[in-house]
């Protein structure tokens, strides 16, 4: 019912007894001045009158009143529902309706073009802040973005465009005072939110798109801005980066090779490469499966080049599953061996890890303990509960768990204790500097008893002289790998272990 009928409603009554008395009075008007003219007393005559007019006016004054009242209630009403309707109730942001609504009218009409900026904006790692503190600081982390956010960009407006995705829009492009907020928004973001007696650092990734620079419509301004993003992540999260046009490109190429790479899948252009991993005597342990493309223009592809690009989208799970179902058809062609996989941290983000190797296990027949899963030592360090639980669910499967790279970021001795592995692969920096570095000596040295201790087994990777070969014995590695002990090959081209001399080396530290 629209406020003038709700209104109507409301005073019919009131109305039609105001006529009501307005004819009375008239009445008693008309009936007093005939008496008059008849020289007959008026006095009750006018006296009806007086009071019925008085009574109209009071109950005129009432409806009027009513009225205001009214209408004020239903504007309150409408203001409160456009509030709802605007704003995102958790955090205060501007909705995404709305707030795309603003973009569009901010960026002007195709004659009349207008300068403005967009941000967007993402909270690093949130689904990890709301697993370790809670979803109570998760909702407070974003409305304390939100807040922060207006108050630096005070003149712009702050949408929520997604769970811990938010805009804002900007009504100018002066990029040197946008970039000197976005550093203060960055700087405050990590200085972090007090919860619970502590203070919890945030970090943010931003993207910047200008229009009519980089686009001049919403759709268009919103995948620059995206692009801008996630170049933003893919650089290491808490930092801002400005679209250029080079990231069309680089868009461009990622849609070509994700889509040719979907067909390899299919038109069998993936091989699988296996290269030995030997025990101290030189005999082989197992091997290492490792993917190659055989591009039908571009010859064979690195998995440097493919694999990223892979990542960005759920056709590393295509990939994956295609490496573990070649792996388990060619075991039996090393009988004994096992087979190393490697599984992407990505793979590790999603249950269906777990989920497609007992499948396959299931399908082929195969053991999970014919197989070894690889995951890098930056995989290990950034560990949700969620990918600890997954690797745990493997390891309970019977897969044998490799911390592969070990070295090369910030994976200290604590975690050998707290991660569910069977074995690390020392970085080949490391094993390339055993002649000389002092330093890598005592590493590798410490590294081999710690994990004798823990019993977990040492692979030396990288090996590629004979003297590198015994030095990483020397120090206390229990498996080896590298060009000088084979080189990747098809399952069909797998040469035997070559002969190893074996004599003992000591080392100088």
């Amino acid at each position: 019912m629209s406020i003038l009928a709700t209104i109507k409603d409301h005073s019919g009554r009131i109305y039609r007894g105001i006529q009501a008395l307005l004819v009375l009075s008239i009445g008693a008007s008309a009936l007093g001045a005939f008496d008059i003219s008849r020289n007959l007393s008026s006095a009750s005559a006018f006296t009806v009158s007086i009071l019925a007019t008085g009574l109209a006016l009071l109950a005129l004054m009432y409806m009027r009143s009513s009225v205001v009242h009214r209408l004020r209630s239903a504007a309150a009403a409408e203001v409160e529902k456009h509030h709802f309707l605007t704003r995102d109730a958790m955090t205060g942001a501007t909705t995404r309706r709305y707030f795309l609504e603003a973009l569009r009218d901010s960026l002007g009409t195709m004659r009349d073009r207008r300068e403005a900026t967009l941000l967007l904006i993402d909270v690093d790692h949130f689904k990890q802040l709301n697993d370790t503190f809670g979803h109570q600081f998760g909702d407070l982390a974003l409305a304390h973005l939100v807040k922060t956010s207006e108050r630096i960009f005070a003149g712009g407006m702050v949408g929520r465009l997604g769970g811990d995705e938010f805009g804002v829009i900007i009504p100018h492009g002066d990029l040197v005072a946008i970039s000197k907020d976005i550093r203060q928004l960055l700087d405050v973001m990590r200085a972090g939110k007090s919860y619970e007696g502590k203070t919890i650092p945030l970090s943010v990734s931003v993207g910047v798109a200008l229009a009519p620079a980089h686009a001049s419509n919403t759709t268009e301004l919103m995948l620059v801005a995206d692009l801008a993003l996630y170049e933003s992540k893919a650089a290491g999260r808490g930092r801002v980066t400005v679209f250029d046009e080079e990231m069309l490109s680089d868009k461009r190429y990622r849609r070509l090779v994700e889509r040719e790479l979907r067909a390899a899948v299919y038109l069998g252009e993936l091989e699988l490469h296996y290269q030995p991993i030997v025990n101290p005597d030189g005999s082989t342990y197992a091997f290492e499966g490792l993917i190659r493309w055989r591009h039908p223009v571009r010859g064979l592809i690195s998995p440097a080049e493919f694999i990223p690009i892979a990542e960005r989208s759920t056709l590393i799970d295509m990939l994956g599953e295609w490496v573990f179902k070649r792996a388990c058809a060619d075991i039996s062609h090393f009988p004994g061996r096992r087979i190393s996989i490697n599984v992407s941290g990505e793979q590790l983000k999603r249950d269906e890890i777990v989920t497609m190797c007992d499948r396959v296990l299931k399908e082929t027949g195969r053991s999970a303990a014919q197989f070894i899963i690889e995951i890098t030592e930056t995989v290990a360090t950034a560990a949700t509960p969620e990918i600890l639980r997954r690797l745990e669910a493997l390891r309970g499967l019977g897969f044998h768990i490799a911390l592969d790279d070990f070295g090369t970021g910030h994976c200290g001795f604590n975690y050998l204790k707290t991660l569910p592995i069977d074995s690390i692969k020392i970085d080949r920096s490391y094993i390339s500097s055993l002649a000389h570095d002092q330093v890598a000596q005592i590493f590798v040295s410490a590294l081999a008893q710690i994990a004798r201790i823990q019993d977990v087994t040492i692979v030396a990777e990288g090996i590629e002289t004979q003297e590198e070969f015994a030095l990483a014995k020397a120090a206390g590695c229990n498996r080896f790998q590298g060009y000088f002990l084979g080189r990747p090959a098809p399952r069909d081209q797998v040469a035997s272990p070559r002969a190893i001399d074996t004599e003992p080396m000591a080392l100088s530290a």
